[in-house]
Protein backbone atom coordinates (compact mmCIF):
# COMPACT_ATOMS: atom_id res chain seq x y z
CA UNK A 1 0.00 0.00 0.00
CA UNK A 2 1.38 3.50 -0.95
CA UNK A 3 1.81 6.50 1.59
CA UNK A 4 -0.53 8.68 1.22
CA UNK A 5 1.36 11.54 3.06
CA UNK A 6 3.73 11.74 5.81
CA UNK A 7 4.70 13.45 9.26
CA UNK A 8 8.12 14.27 10.47
CA UNK A 9 9.11 16.60 13.04
CA UNK A 10 12.75 18.05 12.76
CA UNK A 11 13.26 18.65 16.21
CA UNK A 12 12.89 14.69 16.88
CA UNK A 13 15.32 13.41 14.07
CA UNK A 14 18.94 12.96 14.84
CA UNK A 15 21.21 16.15 14.52
CA UNK A 16 25.01 15.47 14.13
CA UNK A 17 27.75 18.02 12.20
CA UNK A 18 27.59 17.70 8.45
CA UNK A 19 30.87 17.93 6.39
CA UNK A 20 30.06 21.41 5.39
CA UNK A 21 30.16 21.93 9.79
CA UNK A 22 26.12 22.43 9.94
CA UNK A 23 24.15 20.97 12.60
CA UNK A 24 22.09 19.19 10.58
CA UNK A 25 18.70 16.70 10.55
CA UNK A 26 18.14 14.48 7.57
CA UNK A 27 14.34 14.90 7.40
CA UNK A 28 13.32 13.06 4.51
CA UNK A 29 15.82 11.43 2.92
CA UNK A 30 15.18 7.81 0.66
CA UNK A 31 18.44 6.66 2.54
CA UNK A 32 16.79 6.84 6.04
CA UNK A 33 13.57 6.35 5.76
CA UNK A 34 10.82 4.38 3.46
CA UNK A 35 9.39 7.21 0.97
CA UNK A 36 7.29 6.91 -2.17
CA UNK A 37 9.44 9.08 -3.85
CA UNK A 38 12.65 9.26 -4.07
CA UNK A 39 14.11 12.75 -6.43
CA UNK A 40 14.48 14.68 -3.56
CA UNK A 41 16.05 14.66 0.28
CA UNK A 42 15.14 17.80 2.81
CA UNK A 43 17.50 18.40 5.69
CA UNK A 44 16.51 20.93 8.83
CA UNK A 45 20.31 23.06 9.41
CA UNK A 46 21.40 25.68 11.90
CA UNK A 47 24.62 27.52 12.02
CA UNK A 48 25.21 28.90 15.46
CA UNK A 49 26.24 32.38 16.35
CA UNK A 50 29.60 33.41 14.87
CA UNK A 51 30.09 30.17 13.21
CA UNK A 52 30.05 29.74 9.23
CA UNK A 53 29.97 26.43 6.89
CA UNK A 54 32.97 25.35 4.76
CA UNK A 55 32.90 26.19 1.25
CA UNK A 56 31.27 23.41 -0.64
CA UNK A 57 29.41 22.30 -4.04
CA UNK A 58 26.95 19.99 -5.40
CA UNK A 59 28.37 19.29 -9.02
CA UNK A 60 24.94 17.46 -9.65
CA UNK A 61 22.06 18.39 -7.49
CA UNK A 62 19.99 21.71 -7.04
CA UNK A 63 19.88 22.96 -3.34
CA UNK A 64 17.21 25.27 -2.36
CA UNK A 65 17.40 26.90 1.17
CA UNK A 66 14.59 28.24 3.06
CA UNK A 67 15.02 30.55 6.18
CA UNK A 68 13.20 29.50 8.96
CA UNK A 69 14.45 32.16 11.61
CA UNK A 70 17.88 34.26 12.23
CA UNK A 71 19.79 35.94 10.06
CA UNK A 72 23.77 35.78 8.55
CA UNK A 73 24.87 35.73 4.75
CA UNK A 74 25.33 33.35 1.77
CA UNK A 75 28.58 33.44 -0.74
CA UNK A 76 27.75 32.22 -3.93
CA UNK A 77 30.94 31.96 -6.51
CA UNK A 78 32.38 34.56 -3.98
CA UNK A 79 28.97 36.54 -4.17
CA UNK A 80 27.63 38.19 -0.78
CA UNK A 81 23.85 38.02 -0.19
CA UNK A 82 22.21 38.55 2.76
CA UNK A 83 19.80 35.78 4.69
CA UNK A 84 17.04 36.34 6.62
CA UNK A 85 13.73 34.30 7.98
CA UNK A 86 11.51 33.86 4.85
CA UNK A 87 14.16 33.83 2.31
CA UNK A 88 14.33 31.27 -0.17
CA UNK A 89 17.95 30.67 -1.49
CA UNK A 90 18.02 28.51 -5.15
CA UNK A 91 22.01 27.25 -5.46
CA UNK A 92 22.51 25.74 -8.79
CA UNK A 93 24.72 22.68 -9.35
CA UNK A 94 28.26 23.59 -9.35
CA UNK A 95 28.00 26.96 -7.12
CA UNK A 96 30.56 26.83 -4.94
CA UNK A 97 28.42 28.41 -1.79
CA UNK A 98 29.03 28.86 2.33
CA UNK A 99 26.44 30.51 5.09
CA UNK A 100 28.38 32.74 7.80
CA UNK A 101 26.06 33.31 10.65
CA UNK A 102 27.18 37.08 12.01
CA UNK A 103 23.99 37.64 14.24
CA UNK A 104 23.41 36.30 18.00
CA UNK A 105 21.09 33.71 17.10
CA UNK A 106 20.93 30.05 15.51
CA UNK A 107 20.40 30.82 11.88
CA UNK A 108 17.44 28.15 10.98
CA UNK A 109 16.86 26.81 7.68
CA UNK A 110 15.83 23.88 5.63
CA UNK A 111 18.04 22.48 2.86
CA UNK A 112 16.02 20.73 0.03
CA UNK A 113 18.06 18.87 -2.56
CA UNK A 114 17.03 17.26 -5.95
CA UNK A 115 18.29 15.13 -6.75
CA UNK A 116 18.37 13.67 -3.50
CA UNK A 117 21.55 14.67 -1.50
CA UNK A 118 24.59 12.28 -1.80
CA UNK A 119 28.42 12.23 -0.29
CA UNK A 120 29.52 11.58 -4.07
CA UNK A 121 28.20 14.69 -5.30
CA UNK A 122 29.35 16.77 -2.38
CA UNK A 123 32.57 18.99 -2.89
CA UNK A 124 34.39 20.59 0.41
CA UNK A 125 36.68 23.22 -0.89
Amino acid sequence: MAVKYLIRDAEMCEHFTSGDGCDLAEVLHPANIKLPYDSFSVSHAKIYPNKKSLPHKLTKSTELYFIIDGAGKIFLDGEEEPLKRGRFVVIPPGTEQYVVNDGDAPLEFLCIVTPKWSAEDEEIS
